[in-house]
């Protein structure tokens, strides 16, 4: 079979490139939502290398959402329970906890890289399509005088 060649016309190189720029901006937002999950996670962590460190019988605030928080003890300090996918809880010591949330931080880390990757490469893509359509453009006659 003989393929078939699509003329590229600036219309479809500026569709080109606004589907780049797209995916760009989608990225981008997937790169932020990655970004404050793991801030989530590092705090999660500070907080229970605090819990570890001040032990049975603190007084603390526990949050309850929405900015508020009730006062509580820490009665078993090394009695966490964790989410481990698809509503499954399981106990786990404190120092468990915290592997469990350097190993999600390592995963969000490199889907984040591969991320800005792709961005970088349809950056690049982008770039080239502007050249290419600054190329089909026609050039505008000097004038003599």
């Amino acid at each position: 079979m003989a393929e078939t060649k699509v003329k590229r016309t600036p219309e479809r190189v500026q569709d080109e490139i606004r589907s780049y720029l797209g995916e760009i901006e989608y990225l981008r937002s997937q790169v932020g939502a990655i970004d404050a999950t793991i801030a989530d996670l590092r705090t999660v962590d500070a907080t229970l290398a605090y819990i570890k460190e001040k032990g049975e019988g603190k007084e603390i605030y526990i949050p309850l959402g929405s900015g508020i928080a009730i006062k509580g003890k820490i009665e078993k300090p090394d009695d966490v329970i964790i989410d481990v996918g698809a509503g499954i809880l399981v106990g786990a010591s404190i120092d468990e906890a915290r592997e469990n949330i350097e190993k999600r931080i390592n995963t969000l880390m490199e889907l984040r890289l591969a991320l800005l990757r792709k961005i970088e490469e349809d950056s690049r893509k982008v770039t080239e399509l502007l050249k290419e359509l600054e190329a089909m453009e026609p050039k505008p006659k000097k004038s003599r005088k």
